[in-house]
């Protein structure tokens, strides 16, 4: 299958409003033996952004084709759609050379994230879908609260709330679903067009960060003494055991220092660290974004990594799949309230621009695809230090000014 590609530029970036817009077009041409055109586009922040995606497109430019060239005829609901899709476009990653070529990474969320629309319109023929119906589902999944765990045994009046961004999550999925149907000539028009269902300014950006305080708690917290509380034959019995957890100090230094997620630490291998250079490697099949790139390795963490007791091996650098109990475990004796892992990468971020990194750095360190990312959710002014860094320039920069002045004013 041959297809064509263009790349070109549509306009400015930026304007008065400050905002990075997707001026770059990719656009991929694919023409059959019957001349039959099928084209799609793209849009992008950065020339860069959309070469690294043609790989990507191009194998959804194929699905979508071998779709139209399915005879989906029998396919007549919402649920019968959503079935579909959750076996071909949301099916598993495929990946290719570290690329992503088909399907998607996080399949397992999407697919609860679809089984939940399916409960909302069930067997509604898509013929009758209209924008109102992303509204529709807002305010259901509004009402149904949090049915996480144990939480969605209960009544939905009885659930804790839940944030617009979860909702939003399952309206782009709607959205998604809807414009694909629409391609596949099952929906006449493309319904979603219109819609402000999804409402991504109410969203609450989160804006924790590790103090310099919790830093050196948390720490402490993998190594030493400490008491432990536990459930015995009905009997709450307390002890006394001897800490000594590395494995879980070098993952928390790897998120704080390097900026690294769960899943890209987990998934870290010795042979992708340069402790001469003080680099770490990040693969792109390991990231979320299917991006290779490098981030710093601290002095600290070099020590930290050097001391694990299969240093100089091959293979993963940690010997697990997830560390969820342990993290838990090492914050409630830190006493540290609300604080997640991945604040930790939002600290390293914070940092780097407190230490006057500028964000383009921070972002490319951090692996966002989007500038813009970084700006909403990974800068925060929660942290005392970047407000004070702030103050002093301002200071600065006044004291500049002022000194300049005359001595007299005429």
């Amino acid at each position: 299958m041959k297809i064509s590609q263009s790349i070109f530029n549509r306009g400015k970036k930026g304007g008065d409003t400050g905002r990075i817009e997707k001026t770059w077009t990719l656009r991929l041409t694919h023409i059959d033996e019957r001349e039959n055109k099928t084209s799609k586009t793209w849009q992008y922040a950065t020339k860069q952004d959309a070469k690294d995606d043609v790989e990507n497109r191009k194998a959804e430019l194929i699905q979508h084709i071998e779709r139209k060239g399915l005879d989906l005829g029998d396919i007549k609901t919402f649920k019968q759609w959503a079935e579909y899709a959750k076996r071909d476009f949301y099916r598993p990653a495929i990946i290719k050379e570290g690329r992503k070529v088909a399907g998607i990474k996080s399949h397992r969320q999407t697919h609860i994230l679809i089984d939940q629309l399916v409960e909302c319109f069930g067997e509604k023929p898509l013929s009758k879908f209209s924008k109102y119906d992303l509204d529709r589902y807002k305010i259901w999944r509004l009402e149904q609260g949090d049915r996480r765990g144990e939480k969605g045994k209960l009544e939905s009046k009885e659930r804790n709330t839940i944030k617009i961004s979860t909702v939003n999550r399952g309206l782009a999925i709607l959205k998604h679903l809807l414009i694909e149907a629409h391609d596949a000539g099952l929906i006449a028009k493309n319904v979603t067009k219109g819609s402000k269902a999804i409402d991504a300014d109410a969203e609450t950006a989160r804006t924790r960060t590790l103090t310099d305080e919790e830093e050196m708690r948390l720490l402490a917290s993998c190594v030493g003494k400490r008491m432990i509380e536990y459930e015995r034959k009905g009997n709450t019995v307390k002890a006394e055991i001897e800490a000594d957890n590395p494995h879980l100090k070098a993952v928390i230094l790897l998120g704080l220092d390097s900026g690294l997620r769960r899943g890209e630490i987990l998934t870290l291998d010795w042979k992708d660290i340069d402790f001469e250079a003080g680099i770490i490697k990040i693969l792109g099949t390991h990231t979320k974004t299917q991006r290779t790139r490098s981030v710093p390795m601290t002095n600290r963490t070099k020590a930290e990594l050097a001391s694990l007791a299969n240093f100089d091996k091959t293979g993963r650098v940690f010997p697990f799949n997830d560390f969820k109990r342990s993290w838990a475990t090492a914050i409630k004796v830190a006493n540290i309230n609300g604080l997640h892992f991945h604040d930790l990468r939002r600290t390293f971020v914070t940092r780097l621009q407190s230490g006057g990194v500028s964000i383009g750095i921070a972002a490319e360190l951090a692996g966002h695809s989007r500038l813009e990312t970084t700006q909403k959710h990974y800068t925060s002014t929660d942290n005392a230090a970047v407000i004070q860094d702030a103050a002093s320039r301002i200071n600065a920069a006044n004291d500049a000014r002022v000194n300049q002045w005359p001595d007299t004013i005429e």
